[in-house]
């Protein structure tokens, strides 16, 4: 059973609920950080350190795995909710960022104000948006060629380091940002010069532990192997969080609202067999995110639970599988605006068509 949509992102909570919810804690926070901090340094030092190459390689992919997680402790600093004191925040958040190279303040704004303020909405949010059938059939051919790597396997590797990350987050050289690069200025300076000095250290230390090892196979390892992990768990979580059969983008401003972008167009997926990677585990709680993201990562799971409690079918929810994922990769490729459905590259309806809904104070919801 569903409830009519409000539009305002908390009206899921009774107060008692979203106190305990919305709360960071000092004690829970600073655990978490420690531990994943602790885990990057011991996986990093697996990746470098003077074993075998298989070993090392291992422990390349754990590092991947790690960067991810320091990831998810740096976009809830940004949230300003992973601990209660705003500087802890700004410093924990950019230095869990440092080892994916991300300026914080690049991020608050491509994230916080455009992925968050408009949800789905074509044209702001950049995180997987999908041509419409119009655009893709006026395409040139090499766009086209594109545009199906990116909608493909292919693009579950490269799509968000290509299409997010370095175009958007080390440097304010796109358009959203470029006007006021002073404002993210040292942010960058910091990514450059701090991230720089993480890749000097790894090919010192290696070469060190490794004399026998060229700098090139030691960059390899233990820098290009970990970020091709955590890049793929990016692309990978962001397209299963926006593209489902039942979920839906939007191009018209009239229909846009916050209950039908983050209510209904995000989705919540359990992984069970990631369960021991609590925080990556959380992040699939996605609706709930979106719903209120003030929401600390550690109390996400019971948000979800009583978001999915008081809208019931609204929420696209599944359990994942290997099915579904290839099911979803090969049905939402196109977005077809006009109708308001997915569609596949030859502009065949592979979704049911949604009808908009208007609520009274939806618009003014962020």
């Amino acid at each position: 059973m569903t409830i009519e949509p409000s539009g305002r992102p908390f009206e899921w909570l009774s107060e008692e609920e979203r106190r305990a919810v919305e709360t960071p804690s000092w004690s829970k926070g600073l655990v978490i950080a420690v531990i994943h901090f602790a885990a990057y340094a011991a996986t990093l030092y697996g990746a470098i350190g003077p074993f075998p190459l298989a070993l090392n390689i291992v422990a390349a992919v754990a590092n991947g795995f790690t960067l991810g997680l320091l990831f998810i402790i740096g976009h809830d600093c940004v949230h300003k909710c992973f601990l209660p004191s705003l500087r802890a925040n700004q410093i924990i958040g950019r230095l869990a960022f440092l080892p994916t190279a991300h300026s914080a303040s690049l991020w608050e704004t491509g994230h916080n104000r455009f992925h968050h303020g408009k949800t789905n909405f074509k044209g702001v949010d950049y995180v997987w948006t999908p041509m419409s059938v119009e655009d893709y059939r006026a395409a040139s051919p090499l766009r086209r060629f594109i545009e199906r790597l990116n909608r493909g396997l292919t693009g579950q590797f490269l799509n968000y380091p290509i299409t997010i990350w370095i175009p958007k987050l080390i440097l304010p050289i796109a358009s959203e940002t470029r006007g006021q690069w002073r404002r993210y200025f040292w942010d960058s300076v910091l990514v450059v010069a701090g991230h720089g000095a993480l890749i000097a250290a790894i090919l010192s230390v290696g070469k060190i532990w490794q004399p026998d090892r060229s700098l090139l196979a030691i960059f390899a390892v233990a820098w290009l192997a970990p970020m091709i992990v955590w890049n793929f768990l990016a692309s990978f979580s962001f397209f299963l969080h926006h593209a489902h059969e039942e979920g839906h983008w939007l191009d018209d401003a009239e229909d846009w609202s916050f209950y039908q972008a983050s209510i209904e167009g995000t989705t919540h997926l359990e992984i069970p067999a990631l369960k021991w990677l609590g925080l990556y585990y959380n992040v699939m709680e996605h609706t709930a995110h979106h719903a209120l993201s003030t929401i600390p990562i550690y109390h996400l799971d019971k948000a979800g639970e009583l978001l999915r409690a008081r809208y019931g079918d609204a929420v696209t929810a599944y359990e994942f599988s290997f099915r579904d994922f290839f099911r979803i990769m090969k049905n939402c490729k196109l977005y077809d605006y006009r109708n308001r459905c997915w569609a596949n590259f030859e502009g065949e309806p592979t979704g049911p068509k949604r009808e908009m809904r208007r609520a009274a104070s939806a618009l003014a919801a962020e």
